[in-house]
């Protein structure tokens, strides 16, 4: 499924799964927008499109939402009100679903055809606050430059009243305002080629014309993911799912020139020492007495021949990266 649906950094550095290696069939891009200005009311119009929306959530869309805050402490959930989540915007072959936070913000999900859930990502109030206009947008690796497009997110700055979509080769779009300013926007067959390979932009005006809001989908939103292989060292951690916080093992790839074994320094002045197979990679089993260190960054060190540091990683649990998002200023 392209961000910032569920962590960048997370999914870079230290993502988590049960014991299993990951796949990536599914991506999310979540793009932040540009800040505006204006205060109006909403449209009628988008009002009336609100009218036509508001059924309830499927179960697995539920499910999803809710599973946000799998394996997290209670200071990091969200706890979005997934009971009552709910459409906030459609169109002929999708749908948005959002769940609220306490906090004003909301948890959401694009389902596509075939029922098909793209993966749930949140926004805070404070989120919102620093985005004019949210965006989401789901794809699969490799699916092609004809596949088609499916954007969604919402008009947070109060004003905003209508939205537009801006294409690279030339030409725009409307795009419908669902309800509380959610949208949801399918690209037309005829400009597909053309988002895939430049993105497009979204402008959101208030009911005099001036904008109040933009939001960019990038140029390389749906590239295909960067080989683990071609990173310096990558560092990829080994979670129970059932509790984020703590880390069981460590894996990944190291190609840092001259690196011959890797380090990991743990709070207690540990140094543990981790062999480097012939073809980069390494497997890692944490000590019972330290899978709950990492709730707190460590660093793994490549070294040399010489004890010299070639390439070092951050690594901390799960919990640790997405606490980090949450509490972003």
């Amino acid at each position: 499924m392209a961000a910032t649906d569920a962590l960048q950094h997370d999914l870079r550095t230290a993502y988590s799964r049960f014991l299993v290696r990951r796949a990536r069939r599914r991506r999310v891009a979540m793009v932040s927008a540009l800040a505006g200005a204006g205060a109006l009311l909403l449209g009628a119009a988008a009002l009336g499109a609100a009218t036509l929306l508001g059924w309830p959530a499927p179960r697995h869309v539920k499910n999803e939402i809710a599973a946000v805050d799998r394996g997290l402490p209670a200071d990091l959930r969200l706890n979005p009100d997934v009971e009552h989540a709910r459409a906030v915007a459609s169109t002929a072959s999708a749908t948005l679903y959002a769940a609220s936070l306490r906090d004003g913000g909301s948890c959401t999900e694009i389902v596509t055809a075939g029922d098909r859930g793209r993966g749930a990502t949140c926004a805070t109030a404070a989120d919102r606050g620093r985005q004019a206009v949210g965006l989401v947008a789901p794809f699969d690796d490799g699916a092609g430059s004809d596949a088609p497009v499916v954007l969604g997110g919402r008009i947070n700055d109060p004003a905003g009243s209508s939205l537009e979509a801006v294409y690279a080769e030339g030409g725009h779009d409307d795009v419908e305002i669902g309800a509380d300013r959610y949208f949801l926007f399918e690209v037309p067959a005829e400009h597909r080629q053309s988002v895939h390979a430049s993105g497009l932009e979204l402008i959101a005006r208030n009911g005099d014309g001036t904008v109040v809001g933009r939001a960019t989908l990038p140029a390389d939103w749906d590239d295909p993911a960067v080989p683990d292989e071609q990173a310096p060292l990558y560092v990829s951690t080994r979670s129970d799912e059932s509790d984020f916080t703590k880390v069981y093992g460590l894996e990944g790839h190291v190609s840092a020139p001259g690196a011959i074994r890797l380090q990991l320094g743990y709070p207690d002045g540990t140094q543990a020492a981790i062999p480097i197979e012939a073809d980069g990679t390494y497997e890692y089993a944490v000590p019972p007495e330290h899978v709950d260190d990492f709730m707190r960054p460590l660093t793994v060190a490549a070294l040399d021949k010489n004890g010299g540091v070639v390439a070092s990683a951050p690594v901390a649990a799960v919990a640790y990266w997405r606490g980090q998002q949450r509490r972003a200023p």
